[in-house]
């Protein structure tokens, strides 16, 4: 059987909506299916949707039983806030050249969510954009852009 979407990472506050397929192999129903979350088995009536107040946690784990109580699949929920905007954005050249430019992440607090930043930049002012390639060249949180 196969859990989709897999170890998805929501919003605290967000639904879901989540599926077990199972193999055309094995003689089940979906009345021969139940859901646990975190262990405890979960009402039918919520089977189609889980609310705001049922996810609230990162790593919780929803799992797919058949009607004996077998594991069918396994799927980790990764929940929790984004982090706040980058701050003290700052662009500087050493030869009029090339352009380095720095930041401070904002603050992560209980965003429990694995974070990427990407610094998007033009050459011109009508150009098109270009992202940054080289992340932590010049430190952390950092890009070269060349000339």
């Amino acid at each position: 059987a196969v859990i989709s979407p897999q170890d998805p990472t929501l919003l605290i506050g967000s639904s879901l909506v989540a599926t077990c397929t199972v193999s055309p192999d094995f003689p089940l129903k979906a009345e021969d299916l139940y859901w646990t979350l975190n262990g405890r088995r979960l009402p039918a009536a919520s089977y189609a949707a889980l609310g705001p107040s049922t996810l609230s946690q990162s790593g919780d784990n929803l799992v797919c039983h058949s009607r004996d109580g077998g594991i069918l699949a396994g799927s980790c929920l990764y929940v929790g806030l984004p982090p706040e905007k980058p701050v003290n954005i700052t662009c500087w050249s050493k030869n009029m050249k090339d352009l380095t430019c720095k930041w401070a992440p904002g603050t992560e607090g209980e965003t429990f969510l694995h974070t990427n930043y990407t610094l998007k930049y033009k050459l011109r002012w009508y150009g098109r954009d270009n992202t940054c390639q080289e992340y932590h060249t010049a430190g952390p949180y950092s890009c070269p852009i060349p000339k």
